[in-house]
């Protein structure tokens, strides 16, 4: 017989404020879930999500992203992004969000989206998973248009156990890398993250200044993962003058503000392999693939 998880739905008339989930964030809470723990299943909802038009453009600016009358690609998860932090932050949820780690993402576009379209967006947490890093949880989310499913994502997070250094997890996994790849250098300026701050609505601290993220540990202030990969993809699209369909990444160690990286893509199947490097090549930052519509 299948497990029945415990299930919390969470529903809204208008999207729930992050700054709320901001303070609840720094509420006490275990850095991971207790042994024999079961994770609830944890949904949100909220219908008709509209962006201002001129917020979308100014995301596609500070993406790199080229004009156009649709969403990007990655838009609809910044859409999504208070009902993520509303689950984050969420009694049911089990480890505090200060201190979890995006480690991947996949996000498949079934259909093109109009930048005026109001999709209805619903998010659910699944089941948590152990791993030998930590404890590993999905966020899923879907935009729908008519009852219609036109974009969907599944985020990763990780609540890693403190013997486990980031960067030997990270390193250790890069991606090898053909020869005959195409090559890219962009910056990252220092600025990039309060700008993508300002578009996103994710005002995390580690993203916003050299100070605020030396309070909590990092040496310096680090470039958004969700801008990282949204930059990565425009420039995918832009090469390659496709649309991306299908976008698959793994998130390695994060990119410091300010700073050079490279981005190297070659030819697989129906679309590219890609790995983002720091300049140098020394250091990976994402790793992925991506199939075009």
């Amino acid at each position: 017989m299948d497990t029945v998880l415990p299930h919390v739905s969470l529903s809204f008339a208008r999207a729930p404020s992050p700054w709320l989930a901001y303070a609840r964030a720094l509420l006490p809470r275990p850095a991971l879930a207790p042994p024999g723990y079961v994770q609830p299943l944890i949904e949100a909802r909220l219908d008709a999500v509209r962006a201002a038009p001129d917020r979308v453009e100014a995301y596609r600016a500070v993406c790199g992203y080229a004009e156009d009358a649709t969403m990007p690609l990655t838009f609809p998860h910044v859409l999504a992004m208070p009902l993520h932090l509303a689950i984050l932050t969420a009694p049911a949820f089990p480890v505090r969000l200060i201190g979890l780690v995006h480690i991947a993402n996949s996000i498949t576009r079934l259909h093109v989206i109009d930048r005026h379209a109001a999709p209805d967006l619903r998010c659910a947490l699944t089941a948590m998973r152990e791993t030998a890093r930590g404890q590993e949880f999905d966020l899923k989310t879907e935009a729908l248009l008519s009852g219609e499913r036109v974009w969907s994502e599944t985020s990763t997070f990780l609540a890693r156990r403190r013997d486990v250094p980031a960067r030997e997890d990270a390193a250790g996994s890069a991606m090898s890398m053909p020869v005959g790849m195409n090559t890219s250098l962009w910056s990252a300026a220092e600025d990039v993250g309060r700008r993508y701050a300002g578009v996103s609505g994710d005002y995390n601290p580690i993203h916003l200044a050299g100070f605020s993220a030396r309070l909590l540990g990092f040496p310096q202030a680090i470039a958004h993962g969700m801008w990282t990969l949204a930059r990565t993809a425009a420039t995918i699209e832009a090469q390659a003058d496709r649309a991306i369909a299908i976008l698959n990444a793994a998130f390695k160690l994060p990119v410091l503000l300010p700073s050079q990286v490279q981005l190297h893509t070659w030819d697989e199947g129906a679309g590219c392999a890609f790995a983002l490097t720091a300049a140098d090549g020394a250091k990976p930052h994402i790793n992925g693939t991506a199939r075009y519509g």
